[in-house]
Formats: C-alpha cells, sequence, structure tokens
C-alpha cells in the first residue's frame, strides 16, 4: 500500500462488534431450535422431548438434552441469538448490489491481510469459527445490515430533516472524491527531473485514450498505480494530492502532474460522493452527543428493536440471563464500562 494515505477500504461502523450484539425475535421455543439441531446433525428421528441419543459408548448414552444444557451454559443466549440476528434484519433490510460488493471486498480484504500473517482461508475459517466462504461473507453482510440499523435508530432520535439539513449546509465541506493515481516517485535513484519527464510521458498518452490499467502493464514497477476510494477535504492525503483531486470533475483526469512529497501523480476523478453515500457520515456527526455521553447506546437500540418484535424466551435459564443483561444495560451510565453479549 502507498504512504501517500491509509486507504479506506470500507467505512468503519460507530459500534465495533455489532454482530456480537444479541438481537431478539419471537421465539417459539428455544429448546426445540437446539435439539432439532442435534437431530438433524446426526440423523437421528424425533422422538420423545430431548431424548434422542446422540453417542453411545461402554454401554451408556449421551442425549440431545444433555449436550443442548452445556453448550446453554457456555454460551447459550449468544449462540442461539446469532442466528436470529440474521432472520431480523434480513427482515428489515436488503442490500444493494454496491453493499453486495463492498462486502465482497471487505471480506477478500481481510483473507488477503490475513494471508500475509501465513493464513490460508482454511487455517483463517476454522480459527474464527467459520464453515467457508459463504458463511464469512455472511456474517460481513450482517455486520452491514447491523449498522445500517444503528444508523437508521440514530437518525430517528434526531430531529425530523436534521439530515439532510446539514448535507444542504455544509455539503462542500464533507464531500468525498471515489480517485486513483499514477505516481512516479522521486528517489535515491530517479531525480525530480526524470520522475517529471516520466509522468508527462505517462500524461500525454491518457490524454491519448490510454487508461492507468494501460499504463500500469506498460510501464509496471516505474510507476505506482493506487485506488484511494472516497476520501474527503479531511482526509490524511497530502494537501497538493487534495487541490488537485478537488479541483477536478468527475470522471476526469489531471491536466498537469501533481507534485506531493512522495513525486508526480496524475489523479483520475471518478465520481462524488451522494447524499446517500453521506448519509451515515452526518448522522454520526449530529450524535456525537449522544455516542459520547452512552456508550451502550448501540445495546440499548437492539432492546428496543427486540421489544418491537414482540421478543419472548422459554427457557428460564436463558431468560434469567437475559433479564441480568437488561439490568445491567439499564443502570446508571458509567461511560468506564461497555455492556455486551
Amino acid at each position: 500500500m502507498e504512504e501517500t494515505k491509509k486507504k479506506n477500504n470500507k467505512k468503519e461502523t460507530i459500534i465495533a462488534g455489532t454482530v456480537g450484539i444479541i438481537i431478539g425475535i419471537a421465539i417459539t421455543c428455544v429448546v426445540g431450535l437446539l435439539l432439532d439441531f442435534f437431530a438433524k446433525s446426526v440423523g437421528v428421528a424425533r422422538l420423545k422431548y430431548g431424548e434422542e441419543v446422540v453417542v453411545t459408548v461402554a454401554g451408556k448414552s449421551i442425549k440431545a438434552s444433555d449436550i443442548y444444557e452445556k453448550v446453554k451454559k457456555q454460551n447459550g443466549l449468544n449462540l442461539i441469538m446469532s442466528d436470529v440476528d440474521n432472520i431480523i434484519l434480513d427482515e428489515m433490510y436488503q442490500l444493494t448490489d454496491k453493499e453486495k460488493e463492498e462486502a465482497k471486498e471487505q471480506a477478500n480484504y481481510y483473507l488477503q491481510m490475513y494471508a500475509a500473517q501465513g493464513y490460508t482461508q482454511e487455517a483463517f475459517f476454522e480459527a474464527y469459527g467459520f464453515a467457508n466462504y459463504d458463511e464469512f461473507l455472511k456474517d460481513i453482510e450482517l455486520q452491514t445490515k447491523s449498522s445500517k440499523y444503528l444508523y437508521d435508530y440514530l437518525e430517528k432520535n434526531l430531529e425530523k430533516g436534521a439530515v439532510q439539513k446539514y448535507y444542504d449546509e455544509h455539503k462542500s465541506e464533507i464531500e468525498t472524491y471515489d480517485s486513483e493515481h499514477v505516481l512516479v516517485r522521486i528517489t535515491d535513484t530517479v531525480t525530480d527531473e526524470q520522475a517529471l519527464a516520466l509522468i508527462n510521458e505517462i500524461l500525454a498518452k491518457v490524454n491519448a485514450g490510454k487508461t492507468f490499467e494501460d499504463i500500469e502493464k506498460e510501464y509496471g514497477d516505474k510507476i505506482v498505480h493506487e485506488e484511494l476510494g472516497f476520501q474527503g477535504k479531511d482526509s490524511n492525503l497530502e494537501q497538493a494530492y487534495i487541490d488537485g483531486l478537488v479541483a477536478l470533475e468527475d470522471n476526469s483526469y489531471s491536466k498537469e502532474p501533481v507534485k506531493t512529497s512522495y513525486g508526480y501523480h496524475i489523479i483520475h476523478r471518478r465520481e462524488t460522493a451522494k447524499f446517500e453515500d453521506l448519509r451515515e457520515t452526518i448522522i454520526e456527526k449530529l450524535s456525537e452527543d449522544t455516542l459520547k455521553n452512552d456508550k451502550n447506546i448501540s445495546y440499548k437500540a437492539f432492546v428496543e428493536l427486540r421489544e418491537e418484535k414482540n421478543l419472548e424466551i422459554f427457557d428460564k435459564d436463558l431468560k434469567k440471563e437475559y433479564e441480568d443483561y437488561l439490568d445491567k444495560l439499564n443502570a446508571p451510565v458509567d461511560n468506564n464500562v461497555t455492556v455486551g453479549q
């Protein structure tokens, strides 16, 4: 990755680990859910409630109900609710093609990052409890849906029309632009004059219709080609690059080379973020005080959602565990303590 910036592969959500948040929906029978799973897993017929035999050894047997009780004590509430998360969020949100593509990019980014540390995909999935790529991707998509709900919840608690109003009044300040660039570095072996001559040669070819992909194939390691994603005026890019980026129109290239401390660039501004692209950024900005004053706001948001969906838990132990969680969540706010599941 080029040192001119830290690439934003995906906008970080305002709440870390939203997938781990317990989300509830009407549960007809928690015990039955797990027992059905165990019965199907071992291919046994459904017998008297909880009496399915999973394993026999030395004349003794282990029943599905035995396994259920152990699982329940270890992490039962989270285990069950992880599947429930998908149910409730799938009902609320359908990801756009763009969001699905972004989820794939995020999943692939994680895999590439771990591959660089020596993990194979199989080792990564095993280490983090995923059966395969599709299951991992579904988890990333769930994070996206969780974030969408959290932003919707925060917006609901703002003054009506506040987000659109902020966008209209601060558009030029918060706009971001999707760009890519070609860089010819100035190094110990490449002088300023040589770098400038090469970038001007490349610029002439771009003006003649060559794409950056064509340039990359032709010049190889003599240049650097990067896609920077959406960056705004407050990004960590050098000011000269930002100024050159802002001055362009969408789908246009630098008319002249742009010089930074790294060398000479040709910038291609592809598109400008639309209102919907900036909506979450605005909501986060307008909700700063709420987020700062209550670190558990995300968990409280999902409590309200569960109430809307008429959550009922019939297993008495899980119900007690959930009620204890609610008591902690509703205790006086201590911003040094984050309540999570």
